[in-house]
C-alpha cells in the first residue's frame, strides 16, 4: 500500500453547507470573556488582507501594494505556492510559459516551453521575494465577518481587521471524492488524484484512473510511460487537444478562438482539429463529446483534456477505456455494465470544489455551485462591499495568467473606493 497524505475531501453527493448570516461582532476580540476576564487579545489591523499565497494571491498583493495599500497575505500552509508543491512530480503546465507569468518578468527560458511543477514553485518563491510581499504562513482563516464597514477575520493566530479583503484560495481547494457503494470495503488503494505523488511508484501495477478530464488524461499518460497498466473509467467523453499545434504552442490560438470567434464556430473548428489530430476515437472507447469544447467550458467550467501520449497508448492497446464505476465488491470494481476489474490501485481524477462555503457562504456571495457570483475580480457583490475574489476561475488561458488580470481590477476598484471615501470625509 502506498503512503497516504492527510487531506480534506467532499463527496460528489455532498451539498454545500450555507450558514445563516451573522451580526457584526464588537471590535474587541470575541475571545474576551465576561466582566472580570483577562485583557482580550488586541485585534491586528491592516488596510488590505489577501487570503491565499498562490499565484493569484501574490498578484493581488503586488497590485494593492502598488496602489499604496498596506497589505498582508495569509497562507494556511507552510509556504507560498503550497498547492503546486503538493502536486505529483511529473506535472507540467499545459499553458505556454510566455503566457503564464505574473507582473513583471516571466519564467526563465531554461524552464522550457511548459514549465515543470518545481519550476513553478521556484518562480512563485522568487516573485514573492522580489516584490517584498508580506506573507503570514501557518495562519488559517476560520471565519469572515462584516464589522462596521470593515472585514473581520477570525484566524488560527487571532483576530484581524481590514477594509479591503481578497480571497485567492484557488479553484482546486477541496478534492471531490465519489461515494460508491462498497468503497469502504475495498482492500486495495483507493485515493483521489490529489494524493498521487509520482507515476514511478506504480510501475508494473494495474491502475484504474476514474475520470477522463484534463487531470485524468495527464496522470494516465505519465502512468503508461512509467510502466503501469492503465485502464480509464469514463463517464463523459472529453474534448481533446494537443499542447502544440503544428509544432507551435496551441494556447494562443485556443484563447483567441474563445475571445473572438462565435462559440458555435469555435466548437466546430475545435472538433475538426481534434478529428484531424487523433482520427476517429470512437473505436478506442472515446465517442464524440456531447458538448463542444467552448460551450462545455462556459456552461460547466470544464477545460478540454490535453493529450500527452495517452491517446497513442489507447491506439497501441497498452491502455483501455471502460464504462463508469457502479460499486466496489471487496477486491473488485464493478462497472455499470456489470464488468468486473481487479486493479491494484484506483486513482480518482474527479475534480475539486472551491471550498468557500465555510468561509463566506453565510454572506450569500456564492452560487449554487460554490463559485463566487462575482468571481472575475470585480465588481464586488452589493451584499459584501470591498470583498473581492481573485483567480477563482478555470480559464482556458491557465490559472497563472488570470491572477494579474483579476488583481488589476481589484486594485483599481479599491483605489476608487478609497478616493471616494476621502472625498466624503473631506466634504467634497
Amino acid at each position: 500500500m502506498l503512503p497516504r497524505m492527510t487531506r480534506t475531501f467532499v463527496t460528489v453527493e455532498a451539498a454545500a453547507s450555507v450558514r445563516p448570516s451573522r451580526p457584526a461582532r464588537h471590535f474587541l476580540s470575541h475571545r474576551a470573556s465576561a466582566l472580570g476576564a483577562t485583557e482580550p487579545r488586541p485585534v491586528e489591523r491592516h488596510q488590505a488582507i489577501v487570503v491565499g499565497a498562490g499565484s493569484a494571491g501574490l498578484a493581488a498583493a503586488v497590485e494593492l501594494g502598488g496602489r499604496g495599500f498596506e497589505t498582508v497575505v495569509i497562507e494556511k500552509e507552510e509556504s507560498v505556492g503550497a498547492s503546486w508543491r503538493a502536486r505529483y512530480a511529473e506535472l507540467r503546465l499545459n499553458s505556454w510559459r510566455r503566457m503564464s507569468k505574473l507582473q513583471g518578468a516571466g519564467m526563465p527560458p531554461r524552464y522550457g516551453r511548459y514549465p515543470a511543477r518545481d519550476d513553478v514553485v521556484a518562480y512563485l518563491e522568487g516573485f514573492a521575494r522580489k516584490h517584498g510581499i508580506a506573507v503570514r504562513c501557518r495562519t488559517e482563516v476560520l471565519e469572515v465577518l462584516p464589522d462596521n464597514g470593515f472585514w473581520r477575520l477570525e484566524t488560527s493566530s487571532g483576530s484581524m481587521l481590514c477594509r479591503y479583503l481578497v480571497i485567492a484560495t484557488g479553484w482546486d481547494a477541496i478534492p471531490v471524492m465519489p461515494s460508491w457503494p462498497g468503497a469502504a470495503s475495498f482492500r486495495k488503494e483507493l485515493v483521489h488524484s490529489s494524493e498521487f505523488a509520482t507515476a514511478t511508484a506504480y510501475r508494473g501495477r494495474h491502475v484504474l484512473v476514474v475520470g477522463a478530464g484534463n487531470s485524468g488524461f495527464d496522470i494516465a499518460g505519465h502512468l503508461v510511460r512509467a510502466g503501469a497498466r492503465v485502464t480509464m473509467s469514463m463517464r463523459t467523453p472529453p474534448n481533446i487537444t494537443n499542447r502544440d499545434i503544428l509544432g507551435l504552442p496551441g494556447q494562443p490560438l485556443l484563447v483567441y478562438f474563445a475571445d473572438h470567434v462565435p462559440e458555435k464556430l469555435a466548437d466546430a473548428l475545435f472538433r475538426a482539429a481534434q478529428r484531424l489530430a487523433f482520427g476517429n476515437l470512437s473505436r478506442y472507447g472515446i465517442p464524440r463529446a456531447p458538448t463542444g469544447a467552448y460551450a462545455s467550458h462556459r456552461e460547466r467550467g470544464r477545460n478540454f483534456a490535453i493529450d500527452d501520449g495517452f491517446v497513442a497508448s489507447l491506439k497501441s492497446g497498452v491502455a483501455s477505456i471502460v464504462r463508469p464505476v457502479a460499486r466496489f465488491d471487496r477486491d473488485e470494481v464493478v462497472l455499470i455494465d456489470g464488468a468486473r476489474l481487479r486493479p491494484d490501485s484506483v486513482l480518482c481524477a474527479t475534480g475539486y470544489r472551491r471550498g468557500l462555503e465555510a468561509l463566506v457562504g453565510h454572506l450569500n456571495v456564492l452560487g449554487d455551485d460554490g463559485v463566487p457570483i462575482h468571481h472575475a475580480g470585480t465588481p464586488d457583490h452589493p451584499r459584501a462591499p470591498r470583498l473581492y475574489f481573485c483567480g477563482m476561475a478555470a480559464p482556458l488561458s491557465g490559472p497563472i495568467r488570470i491572477g494579474p488580470i483579476h488583481a488589476r481590477r481589484i486594485a483599481r476598484a479599491a483605489a476608487v473606493d478609497r478616493r471616494m471615501r476621502y472625498r466624503v470625509f473631506a466634504g467634497v
